[in-house]
């Protein structure tokens, strides 16, 4: 029989006397601790947010970009920023305003942030400000379902799932 090497005893040591001393030290996991993984416990709350008519604008084949539309209601006490967009569809993905000057001309520029109030809702439309969807990876068919997510604070996200549609 051969003898153990000192590498196998130490760890056959440590997997006994590491869990012991931290249940004396008072670190007593539950069960349910002990199969989570860090990415699991670590995952933060959903953005608190609830989702009516997204949908994303049929462009023709060879468009790069379009443009997505929705309302988004806020039923918290807590005003939710949004920072950042993205799809699998897109290069990249931009929030925008939409702003008219003095003399009544309407423009768009990118933002680095869009705000749900509490209790409050934001229209995403045609006319004000929206999402954008650039370097689109592939032609888009009507009547699909696009997938969006939607990022805001403390690495808090929210799935969309908005039809493409004809203007």
């Amino acid at each position: 029989m051969s003898t153990p090497t000192p590498l196998f005893v130490a760890l056959a040591l440590a997997a006994v006397v590491i869990p012991a001393a931290g249940e004396q030290a008072g670190h007593h996991l539950t069960e349910h601790a002990r199969q989570s993984t860090p990415a699991q416990a670590a995952r933060p709350a959903p953005l608190p947010l609830t989702v009516q008519g997204a949908t994303v604008v049929a462009v023709p084949p060879g468009a790069t970009e379009t443009s997505v539309f929705m309302t988004l209601r806020n039923p918290g006490n807590a005003p939710v920023t949004l920072t950042t967009v993205r799809s699998p569809v897109a290069g990249h993905a931009m929030l925008m305003k939409t702003r008219r000057d003095a003399q009544g001309r309407t423009g768009m520029t990118a933002a680095p942030s869009l705000t749900v109030p509490a209790r409050g809702t934001l229209t995403l439309s045609a006319t004000g400000d929206h999402l954008m969807l650039m370097d689109l990876t592939r032609p888009l068919r009507v009547g699909e379902t696009i997938r969006l997510t939607l990022g805001g604070g403390q690495g808090r996200t929210l799935n969309v799932d908005a039809v493409v549609r004809k203007p």
